[in-house]
């Protein structure tokens, strides 16, 4: 497997891929939009949405964005860090959902 850096995407383009219903174009968005949407309350609005997805994989992308945003935008809200927190129980996320926490308290200055 090798690493392909996720690509430029605006907001208009994520919520199309979001509407897909596609895990894997749903997951590359999230990802994607974490990174170059600058709207980062919208962001956590999907990422809120998509942390429930019956797909661990979409699952997981949402991880990956909240530490994005984390890292970005220097804050994250409490309801997006609820969604990860959820994650924690969930065996196949754990690492995932841990990671992005560690993220979000590194990066915020939270405890």
């Amino acid at each position: 497997m090798q690493y392909e850096a996720p690509r430029r995407i605006t907001a208009e383009e994520a919520g199309q891929a979001f509407q897909t219903g596609q895990p894997y174009e749903i997951s590359e968005a999230l990802i994607a939009a974490a990174l170059h949407v600058p709207d980062r309350i919208w962001v956590e609005q999907w990422l809120v949405h998509f942390a429930g997805h019956p797909i661990p994989d979409v699952r997981r992308a949402s991880a990956l964005a909240l530490g994005h945003l984390a890292r970005l935008h220097k804050q994250v809200s409490p309801q997006a860090i609820s969604a990860i927190r959820n994650l924690l129980d969930d065996g196949e996320l754990v690492g995932a959902a841990t990671d992005a926490l560690e993220d979000v308290e590194i990066f915020t200055k939270l405890n």
